[in-house]
């Protein structure tokens, strides 16, 4: 009986690390990744403009990719300027009524051409804003569905979107779009890279004076442990009578810091 347990003892011994060798060799080789993230910063800037009235927003999601491509994943944010729109004291009623998130759901399939080193992105994104709407003050929905489509070389990357919404993010315009050009640049191995970006929203058969471009300038530092913060500055040409939301013009130049977490 000694000699048994013994013998099995010295069996496990090696049999339990032997076993999580071959768990962890089966993670490696898995086809499938799923990441989450969370984050905070001082103000949530959506395409140049403020989500959150000028104010910090705490944000988080899920991320899953499979080995061949394919991708889907969901995100958050805290937002107000649904309810800040029309506030008591800044041009009557709200918009909504009551709205404090932003939800998105998204898929796509992204790959290389060839070996050329040129990768594309193709997907699908519909943005959910929950809450109650005041559809006598606001007649769009801020709900929104777009395809989007991309490329990218190395660290220079430009994206096309396109909404078949009858409205998008509140405001006419079914056969809305947004444009952009963004320069990714790392600094060798050290975690610290620029960014410089340019787009352009326009709203389709919407009025054109909610068209407007905006930029980018910022620098962000990467660890090793997924933590990721920086800062960025942003700007716009976006006519204030359109973009103004309460006390706020979201449209205005911004400083704003983050801080975000990927495990």
């Amino acid at each position: 009986m000694r000699n048994s347990l013994l013998l099995a003892a010295i069996v496990g011994t090696f049999a339990a690390p032997a076993a999580v060798m071959a768990e962890e060799a089966a993670e490696a080789s898995s086809p499938h990744t799923i990441t989450y993230n969370i984050g905070l910063t001082s103000n949530y800037i959506f395409r140049g403009t403020s989500q959150s009235g000028d104010r910090p927003a705490i944000q988080g999601g899920m991320d899953y990719s499979h080995a061949s491509g394919f991708y889907a994943g969901t995100w958050a944010s805290s937002i107000s300027w649904l309810t800040d729109t029309g506030a008591d004291g800044y041009g009557g009623e709200r918009a909504y009524n009551s709205s404090s998130m932003e939800l998105d759901i998204y898929a796509g399939y992204t790959a290389e051409i060839g070996e050329t080193g040129i990768t594309y992105d193709v997907g699908v994104n519909q943005y959910i804003y929950p809450g109650r709407r005041n559809t006598a003050v606001s007649p769009y929905n801020a709900d929104t569905t777009e395809i989007y489509g991309g490329l990218a070389y190395k660290w220079v990357s430009a994206r096309y979107n396109w909404s078949p919404s009858k409205s998008a993010f509140g405001f006419q315009g079914r056969g809305a779009s947004y444009i952009d050009l963004t320069l990714d640049i790392p600094f060798g191995d050290t975690g610290y890279s620029a960014i410089a970006h340019v787009g352009r929203q326009e709203f389709g058969n919407g009025p054109s004076e909610y068209d407007y471009t905006d930029w980018k300038l910022g620098l962000s530092k990467a660890w090793d442990n997924g933590i990721v913060a920086g800062g960025y500055y942003t700007d716009t040409d976006a006519d204030p009578s359109a973009f103004t939301y309460g006390p706020v013009f979201s449209g205005k130049e911004n400083w704003t810091f983050f801080v975000q977490k990927t495990f």
